[in-house]
This record gives structure tokens, sequence and C-alpha cells, in this order.
């Protein structure tokens, strides 16, 4: 049980930046697309090209904190524990690595958050459309 929290106090924020930032691209661009027509008439291929957009920015936007999570997370206990504290594990892995330590893995986290995001607006959008 003491672990179930490890990493709490980053997740959060990776979590209301990240879908703050995925919303808000998303939104931005559908409304560029409003300027001329309706909402309903965009199509379903903008759609989805606009939420693999927002995938992207959110990853970019949030991936050093969930770097530092994900260390936070797999962390040992005890003598073995490396990090004390969110500062410490960003103060270690910039320490150890640099900036390139933030930004471990973010090649395929894009490659998948493209058509992830895609699809779920989408598919978001396309139901709401059918509900109205």
């Amino acid at each position: 049980m003491k672990g179930i929290y490890r990493g709490e106090a980053v997740t959060i924020l990776r979590e209301a930046q990240a879908y703050g930032l995925w919303f808000l691209t998303f939104e931005y661009l559908m409304n560029l697309e409003t300027r001329d027509k309706k909402r309903e008439e965009i199509s379903p291929l903008k759609i989805a090209l606009y939420g693999g957009i927002a995938g992207e920015a959110l990853w970019l936007g949030s991936y050093p904190l969930d770097v530092i999570k994900s260390k936070m997370q797999s962390d040992k206990f005890g003598a073995e524990q490396k990090y004390s504290s969110m500062r410490d594990c960003f103060r270690q892995t910039w320490r150890a690595e640099g900036m390139r330590g933030f930004w471990k893995g973010i090649g395929p986290t894009l490659v998948r958050a493209m058509p992830v995001s895609a699809g779920t607006f989408a598919v978001a959008e396309l139901t709401m459309r059918l509900i109205n």
C-alpha cells in the first residue's frame, strides 16, 4: 500500500497540463475551420487529422513530466529507492542525462499518438453529430 500514491503529484500535473493542451489544440483547429462553415460540415478526415495533431501536441507538451512520473512510479523502496521527491527525480535526471533524459522514448510515443488521438476525436465528434 505504501507505493500506491507514488508519483501522484507529477501525474496530476501531467494530466492537467496534457489534456488541457489536447483539447485546446483540437478545438483551436476546429474553430479555424468554422470561420467559413458550420462545425457539422467539417469532414471526418479533417476531424481525424486535427485529433492526431492534438495528440502530438499533448505528448510534446507533457513528455518530460511523463518520464519523471514513470521513474517515480517504478522506483524501488527502502535503501534501494533512488528518488526522494519529484524535484529530486528532476534533479537527478538532469544531472545524469541532461535534456535528453527527459525525452527518451518520445519517438514511439509520437507514432502511437497520431492514430490514437485521431480515432478518439473522430469517434467522439461523429457520435455527437449522430446524437444531435
